[in-house]
């Protein structure tokens, strides 16, 4: 079921993105060439320990038990470490975002516990099966209330979208194929993956390069300020993404 609902996804979302292509579009008409960013410094969260070593853990089985790093990730142990740095690029884009945003510093082992209280992610079924699903992004946006954010969802939406909260200054959870990370990506995943939009490139009336924060990045030129071509990113693009705002002040 994961599996079609996935391929249908694939299939249809860059359909529905089309038809709002021309209102995003619009929104952009006044927009002079240059370089445009959120107006933060945004630190660079990896989710594995030791950035350095993540083309191991992706493509050489690296044992995560074994990084000397291991602490970093805040979780009691290696082996809880080991299990959960494969599985939280979502909370590591979020812990970036809390920490440019708010006074808050959480580890990521705080916020998979953290998201665990909401059932955020579901690592067996009620058979016992291992299914390996999250975080669900109803999760992310009560972490992100926690710590006095909030988080815009936008789907079916063109890379264009994600223009406009960005000149509005909000960083944007993207979500993507995890071979975004990698050099010569093969274009056979979609989803799967998040990565922290933060800036654009716009040349002619048209959205040239994106500026992304990647937590996986397989090499140090695609993990931070990583500068990703539209037309690659095209390809491994999902068409949706979270915009991630101060809760408006009372």
């Amino acid at each position: 079921m994961m599996r079609l609902k996935i391929y249908a996804h694939q299939l249809l979302d860059p359909l529905l993105a089309i038809r709002k292509r021309h209102f995003y579009q619009q929104q952009l008409l006044h927009l002079s060439d240059g370089d445009y960013y959120v107006p933060y410094d945004i630190p660079y969260v990896s989710q594995f320990a030791s950035p350095d070593k993540i083309n191991d853990y992706i493509h050489n089985s690296y044992d995560g038990t074994t990084d000397p790093n291991w602490h970093l990730f805040g979780a009691p142990d290696a082996t809880d470490y080991a299990f959960w740095c494969h599985r939280v690029c979502a909370l590591a884009c979020l812990k970036m975002c809390i920490q440019t945003l708010t006074e808050h510093s959480p580890t990521l082992w705080e916020l998979v516990q953290h998201g665990l209280k909401y059932d955020g992610y579901k690592i067996y079924d009620e058979k016992g099966r291992m299914i390996d699903e999250g975080w669900y992004v109803s999760a992310q946006i009560q972490i992100a209330n926690d710590y006095g954010l909030t988080m815009e969802t936008y789907s079916y939406a063109p890379a264009l979208a994600m223009c406009k909260p960005i000149l509005d200054g909000y960083p944007i959870i993207v979500a993507v194929s995890p071979e975004i990370g990698e050099r010569k990506p093969n274009w056979r995943r979609y989803g799967g993956h998040v990565v922290l939009v933060y800036g654009f490139e716009w040349r002619k009336g048209n959205l040239q390069s994106l500026y992304l924060h990647n937590p996986s990045g397989r090499y140090p030129e695609l993990q931070a300020k990583a500068k990703i071509p539209q037309h690659r990113f095209q390809k491994l693009y999902a068409h949706r993404f979270s915009a991630v705002k101060l809760k408006a002040s009372r």
